[in-house]
């Protein structure tokens, strides 16, 4: 029996989980890909502008941080431009909602999965319990299959797709937490080069 045949006889539930799984995969496709894009390396970063900095050329050193991507390069831009903390942590603040966009969507379908699960587990058992009075209470259990059917593959794929996406959101989480620290220790790097 195939899979498809499987999660056919979760019923309606299954279709809500399943378009649950398909927005937390579109989320998940679209962070990886966008964490790929401003990766960077903040040591090298660092070395990279530093000696312009020293030497006072602030013009060089943003035209170089500008060619970056990253949330880093673009923070210290803001700051050097401006000549103050405060712009560098406005910059940094418009930087973590970026880093954070999708994530609570994603912890949303990782607490609601399983709920939808149960749902289908709650839905099936009364239509278990609704062919026992059909019946008359005489079991046929081939005639109570399709609702114990329907309960067990609802919980199995509620259950899978909020395990799955777990493991999924709190590696997101890690790099999230990874880049705001860096974004953090270039605020501090940088600071005395500003005026204020």
């Amino acid at each position: 029996m195939s899979l498809f045949v499987i999660l056919s006889k979760g019923g309606y539930t299954i279709i809500a989980i399943a378009i649950a799984a398909f927005i937390a995969l579109y989320i998940v496709i679209e962070r990886f890909l966008y964490y790929r894009r401003i990766r960077e390396n903040t040591d090298e970063l660092i070395r990279s502008i530093k000696p312009y900095l020293d030497d006072g050329d602030f013009t060089t050193a943003i035209n170089i941080l500008r060619q970056k991507n990253s949330p880093q390069a673009k923070v210290i831009v803001k700051g050097l431009l401006n000549k103050s903390r405060e712009s560098m942590e406005a910059q940094a603040r418009e930087e973590v909602k970026n880093l954070e966009k999708g994530i609570g969507v994603l912890s949303s379908v990782v607490a609601v999965s399983p709920m939808l699960g149960f749902f289908g587990t709650v839905v099936g058992m009364i239509r278990a319990f609704m062919q026992i009075e059909s019946l008359g209470g005489s079991v046929n259990p081939s005639r109570l299959a399709g609702g114990i059917w329907e309960a067990l593959v609802t919980t199995a794929a509620g259950l899978a797709v909020a395990i799955i996406f777990l493991i999924l959101y709190n590696i997101l989480v890690d790099r999230e937490n990874t880049v705001v620290q860096e974004i953090n220790r270039v605020m501090d790097e940088f600071s005395p080069y500003l005026g204020g």
